[in-house]
C-alpha cells in the first residue's frame, strides 16, 4: 500500500499536477482503501499548520517583497560595486556580494534571483560581459538566500524536523560565507581567462558615500540576525520586526505608498496561502508514512548498509539532489524529513549539520532543470533560453557541490557557531 501511495505522488508530479494534489490525492485514496474515516484528513491538515513558528514565513516573505520599495537592491548594488567593482571581472564579484547582502533580508532564492538579477545582468551586459556569464553568476549567487539567515526553507525544515530554527540559522552563517568565497574564486578564474574588464579605480570616498546611502538598508539584517543570535527575540518575532522596520524605511525614503503596502500584503498572503496549503496537506502524507512505518523501514535499510554518519549524510543528500531536479524545496522537505528524522535520531548524525546541508542541497535543486524556480527567474530577467543559462552555470554548480563536500568532511564549519552560542 505504501508503494502505491509513493508511486501515486511521483506519477502526479511527473504529470505536472499541482503539488497539493500530488501529495493529497494518494493519501485520500489510502484512507478510502483502508476504510479510515475521511474526518481524519482535516484533523491532520489543520494540526500540521497549527505551529506558531510558521508565522515567521509570511513575515519574512512580506519583508523581502517590501524591500523593493526602499530601493534596497539599487543601494546594495551600489555598495557592492564600490567595494569590489575595481577588480577584474568586478561586476561578477558585485553580483555575488550583492546577493549575499540581499539574502540576509529576503530569505528566498527566487526573490534574490529576480531582484538582484534585474540590475546585475543589465549592468554586466552594458559593460561587455557575456550575457550567459552574467546570468550564471546571478543564478549561482541566488543560492545564498536560503543559506544565510533568515531562511524560509530553514524555518520549514525546523518546524518539520522539530529542531531549533535558531541553531539552523546560526549554522548557515559560516557555510554561507564559505560559499561566497568559493563563488568569488570561480568568478576570478573565469574573468581572468576571458579577459573581462575592470571597473572604476577603488575610492574610499566612493565607498563612504555608498555606505551612507545604504546604511539604513544594511541595518535590516543586523537587526534580524543580531536579535536572533543574542536571544532578544525569536525567529517568529524577528519576522514581525523585519516587516515593521522595512515599512518604516519605505516611509522614511518616501517610496512606499499605502496602496503599495496593501498590494504587497495581498500578494504575500496569496503566496503564503499556496505554500501553507502544501505544508498542511503534507501532514496527512506524514501520518500515512508513519502508519505504514516508512521511517522504520528506511532506518532499517540504511543501517543495514552502514552506520557511518558521513555515509548516511551522503546518502540523504544524494536523494535530495535527485528530487531537487524535479521538485521545489518545500515538498522535498515535507516528504523526506519525516522519513529520515528517526534515522538521524538513531545514529550519530547531528541534526543541525544534516539540516543545514539538506537546505543547501534543496537550494542547489532550485538552479537545475527541469523544475528550477531560480533558473526560470534568471532566464526571464536575462532574456536567455533556460538551457543556455544552465550550461553557463555548470562551473558554479560544481563549485557548490565542492562546498557541500567540504561541509560533509568538516562538520565543524556548520556546528561550531551553534555549539558556541547555544551549547551542545
Amino acid at each position: 500500500m505504501l508503494t502505491t501511495v509513493l508511486l501515486g505522488v511521483f506519477v502526479l508530479i511527473a504529470l505536472r499536477a499541482p503539488i497539493f494534489v500530488a501529495l493529497g490525492a494518494p493519501a485520500l485514496l489510502y484512507l478510502q482503501l483502508k476504510g479510515i474515516p475521511f474526518a481524519l484528513a482535516p484533523q491532520r491538515i489543520i494540526g500540521t499548520v497549527n505551529d506558531n513558528i510558521l508565522a515567521a514565513v509570511p513575515m519574512f516573505l512580506l519583508a523581502g517583497r517590501l524591500m523593493n520599495f526602499c530601493g534596497a537592491t539599487e543601494r546594495i548594488f551600489g555598495l557592492a560595486q564600490a567595494l569590489v567593482g575595481h577588480i577584474r571581472g568586478g561586476l561578477g564579484y558585485v553580483a555575488v556580494l550583492a546577493s549575499m547582502i540581499f539574502s540576509a533580508m529576503s530569505g528566498s532564492a527566487a526573490a534574490d534571483a529576480v531582484g538582484v538579477g534585474t540590475i546585475t545582468v543589465k549592468a554586466m551586459r552594458e559593460r561587455g560581459y557575456d550575457p550567459s556569464f552574467a546570468a550564471a553568476v546571478t543564478l549561482s549567487a541566488s543560492t545564498l538566500a536560503p543559506i544565510i539567515p533568515p531562511s524560509i526553507i530553514m524555518i520549514i525544515f525546523g518546524a518539520t524536523a522539530n529542531v531549533s530554527i535558531g541553531k539552523l540559522f546560526v549554522g548557515g552563517v559560516l557555510p554561507g560565507l564559505m560559499i561566497v568565497g568559493l563563488l568569488m574564486a570561480m568568478v576570478g578564474i573565469l574573468s581572468w581567462k576571458r579577459g573581462y574588464p575592470k571597473g572604476e579605480p577603488f575610492s574610499l570616498r566612493r565607498v563612504g558615500a555608498a555606505l551612507w546611502n545604504s546604511a539604513l538598508v544594511i541595518l535590516t539584517p543586523v537587526f534580524i540576525i543580531g536579535g536572533i543570535f543574542t536571544g532578544i527575540f525569536t525567529p517568529t518575532e524577528a519576522g514581525v520586526i523585519a516587516v515593521a522596520y522595512v515599512i518604516l524605511l519605505g516611509l522614511f525614503y518616501g517610496t512606499l505608498r499605502i496602496t503599495d503596502l496593501y498590494q504587497e500584503i495581498v500578494a504575500a498572503g496569496t503566496a503564503v496561502g499556496a505554500l501553507l496549503l502544501v505544508v498542511s496537506i503534507s501532514g496527512l502524507d506524514g501520518w500515512v508514512f508513519a502508519r505504514e512505518q516508512l521511517p522504520l523501514l528506511l532506518s532499517g535499510e540504511v543501517t543495514s548498509l552502514t552506520s557511518d554518519p558521513t555515509l548516511i549524510t551522503i546518502m540523504i543528500l544524494l536523494v535530495v539532489l535527485l528530487l531537487g531536479m524535479f521538485m521545489d524545496a518545500t515538498p522535498i522537505i515535507l516528504m523526506v524529513v519525516p522519513a529520515i528524522m528517526p534515522l538521524i535520531s538513531s545514529t550519530a548524525v547531528d541534526p543541525i549539520h544534516v539540516g543545514v546541508l539538506f537546505c543547501i542541497m534543496c537550494v542547489i535543486g532550485l538552479i537545475t532543470p527541469p523544475v528550477g524556480v531560480a533558473l526560470y527567474g534568471v532566464a526571464m530577467v536575462s532574456r536567455l533560453p533556460i538551457e543556455r543559462v544552465f550550461w553557463a552555470c555548470l562551473p558554479f554548480f560544481f563549485t557548490l557541490l565542492l562546498a557541500i563536500g567540504l561541509l560533509i568532511l568538516v562538520p565543524s564549519i556548520v556546528t561550531f557557531l551553534p555549539s558556541l552560542m547555544f551549547g551542545n
